[in-house]
């Protein structure tokens, strides 16, 4: 069941909502209608019309062109994955939280557990997200490996995407349950999938080239293997990997609002486990 149509449990409510229903993102109860810098950056025009308590499942809940390269060969890819490239976005990179506090219990700590245990079992999906690129149809035909590699991408993406919804029902349920609002959604701790409007095309070539036209003096050569490619374009975009390796950066940073806002909270009844929504 979707969680607008489950009853708040009781036992699972917090001692106190983090804020008054009129200091809600969206509005709790009723729709408001916000200051663009009240509510950066989510979009205003979608936020003043909804209310936390009537929000579903499709509104939280992503194709894109590549140019192929040479240095895409069954050998590069299959080297470049054997590297777990993945570890940039995970380990001692992941970032401490600034809204929430990573102790909390009951309904939000359990969300916290929940996510970061679906964030590691989906971190490679994470990193081909935003370090995607197509592979020649001609390359596809001829290597197993390459045709194994294109498929098994598009699976981890579609699980990916559906514990995700699992994830996001939780998070519906303990902004309900006055644990959090939508901003929590902002903090730096979590990851996120590109958005289809998302520009996020990339190819080995992509920052040397942008470099070289802009200044035709630079000459600047271009990557040598797969290895130095990602990482160039992770230099160069920090959102690649999602500010992970730059924390300072990343966008959440500044918003004043979002420091500390949801720390403090805790159990109304702590002896009682969370329980999880039914699918």
């Amino acid at each position: 069941a979707d969680p607008p149509g489950m009853p708040l449990v009781s036992t699972m409510l917090p001692r106190r909502q983090f804020a008054p229903d009129n200091a809600c993102i969206p509005g709790r109860q009723q729709t408001r209608q916000y200051n663009i810098a009240d509510v950066d950056p989510w979009v205003i025009q979608r936020i003043n019309t909804l209310t936390i308590m009537t929000m579903t499942l499709e509104v939280l809940s992503r194709a894109l062109p590549f140019r192929p390269d040479h240095l895409i060969t069954g050998q590069n890819v299959r080297d470049l994955m054997a590297a777990l490239p993945l570890n940039v976005v995970t380990g001692a990179n992941i970032p401490e939280p600034m809204s929430f506090e990573i102790t909390v219990d009951c309904r939000l700590g359990f969300l916290i557990e929940r996510y970061s245990a679906v964030e590691f079992q989906d971190l490679i999906a994470y990193w081909e997200s935003t370090h995607r690129f197509s592979v020649l149809s001609s390359l596809i035909r001829s290597d197993p490996y390459l045709a194994t590699f294109v498929v098994e991408t598009k699976n981890r993406q579609s699980h990916a995407g559906t514990r995700l919804k699992q994830i996001l029902r939780l998070f519906l349920i303990a902004k309900r349950e006055g644990w959090c609002d939508l901003d929590l959604l902002l903090d730096p701790y979590f990851l996120h999938f590109p958005k289809l409007k998302d520009e996020v095309a990339w190819y080995p070539w992509i920052e040397v080239r942008s470099a070289n036209l802009a200044d035709p003096q630079l000459n600047r050569r271009e990557p040598a293997d797969l290895f130095e490619a990602p990482a160039e374009c992770d230099a160069a975009d920090p959102w690649r990997t999602q500010y992970r390796l730059h924390h300072a950066g990343h966008p959440a940073r500044r918003i004043a609002r979002l420091a500390g806002k949801f720390f403090n909270m805790a159990a109304l009844n702590p002896n009682v486990p969370p329980l999880a929504p039914q699918p």
